[in-house]
């Protein structure tokens, strides 16, 4: 493959990219290419160091804000007609609420999962201090020769310790597949918008 048809394989990917942003990220790719040829490569092997052009696409997007991409595909193409905005004002008694009701169900959503890590991790915290509260309530018990108590407090230290643990162990890779489920849902919006249909 060679740079034009690199370059082209990004364009067709996403056709509907905002026009500044496009040229921006087409100069980029096709400078990093340049680059690699003045090092001394061929212009295939420049292109095949690359990123494979479903890659570039996918860095592109992330680099490009929803807000800016979502506000270029609504963009009228044209003025609205009078016919038009009144079927809209007519219509915004149906249109309205379910669009609320669509924005507030995924805010909802959004909120419980967010809550229930929250409370994932304060049981974690309520492990460890549990845990580190045990372990430092053996000395007052040997102190005064209590050592059943003393031995009874430190498995307990241990157990708090040890829950600690296995709790973040769990919570951890839930947190992390969460914010990878973020970032696929926003970017699978962004390819939505950008492409063709």
């Amino acid at each position: 493959m060679n740079k034009q048809e690199y370059l082209s394989a990004i364009r067709v990917r996403i056709p509907k990219m905002p026009t500044e942003d496009m040229e921006r990220f087409i100069a980029y790719y096709s400078e990093m290419i340049d680059d690699r040829m003045e090092d001394g490569m061929t212009e295939e092997e420049a292109v095949a160091m690359m990123d494979t052009p479903d890659d570039a696409v996918d860095q592109i997007l992330e680099d490009t804000p929803l807000s800016k991409i979502v506000k270029q595909k609504i963009k009228p193409t044209h003025r609205l007609r009078a016919w038009e905005i009144v079927l809209i004002v007519l219509g915004s008694p149906v249109w309205v609420p379910l669009l609320l009701t669509a924005g507030i169900l995924v805010l909802s959503m959004l909120v419980v999962v967010f809550s229930l890590l929250i409370t994932f991790y304060a049981v974690v915290i309520s492990a460890a201090v549990a845990g580190i509260a045990g372990v430092l309530a053996v000395v007052p018990f040997l102190m005064i020769s209590n050592v059943p108590a003393a031995v009874f407090m430190l498995g307990c230290g241990f157990a708090g310790v040890g829950l600690t643990i296995l709790f973040f162990v769990a919570v951890k890779p839930v947190t992390v597949g969460f914010w990878n489920l973020c970032k696929a849902a926003v970017s699978g919006i962004k390819r939505k918008f950008v492409k063709e249909g």
